[in-house]
């Protein structure tokens, strides 16, 4: 599992420069491994939203069918 400090950790290498930095110094296999890992982050993004997406379109349905439920109404008493 990853820790919370060590994505804040990359995060400052990615904002404050270091990661540029090193990239410039990297050879071509060390560059490859730097943008695969940037990559991998990306997936990795990728799939918690739709995790958390689906988790919560399930924890808030019902909210979220009512709200539905309340504009279809709402459109048809304003549809001419």
């Amino acid at each position: 599992m990853l820790r919370h400090r060590d994505l804040l950790e990359f995060k400052d290498y990615l904002a404050d420069g270091r990661w540029e930095e090193d990239f410039g110094f990297r050879t071509p296999d060390g560059q490859a491994e730097m943008l695969d890992l940037v990559e991998t982050l990306f997936e990795l993004c990728e799939v918690a939203d739709e995790v958390l997406t689906r988790r919560l379109y399930k924890q808030m349905g019902g909210a979220v069918e009512a709200a539905g439920a309340a504009v279809s109404v709402e459109k048809k008493a304003t549809d001419p």
